[in-house]
């Protein structure tokens, strides 16, 4: 179920091991997400299949990443992944 009627899907990613309890958009998962859903039918598919992920609602930081997969019949071409960003935090990096 999604909080907004127009998504596709709703995700939460967790990474722990490497110092992310809660990612509120993640782009990576999302693209492999978008393929296994065309790829296993599960949702409607079309030669440019539009996939709308939410995420990050539980975090209070609701995020909507937009999941394209590019398909003939049998296999998929190309799966690009994209949305807007706002930055929430800036720094510097010293080595």
């Amino acid at each position: 179920m999604t909080v907004e009627q127009s998504s596709t899907v709703h995700t939460r990613m967790f990474a722990p091991l490497i110092g992310i309890v809660e990612d509120p958009a993640t782009g990576s998962a999302s693209g492999a997400l978008g393929a296994y859903l065309v790829q296993h039918g599960v949702v409607d598919i079309s030669p440019m299949t539009e996939i709308t992920a939410e995420q990050g609602y539980e975090i209070d930081r609701p995020s909507r990443i937009l999941i394209q997969v590019d398909s003939d019949e049998e296999v998929i071409q190309a799966v690009m992944v994209g949305g807007q960003a706002m930055m929430v935090v800036e720094g510097t990096l010293t080595f």
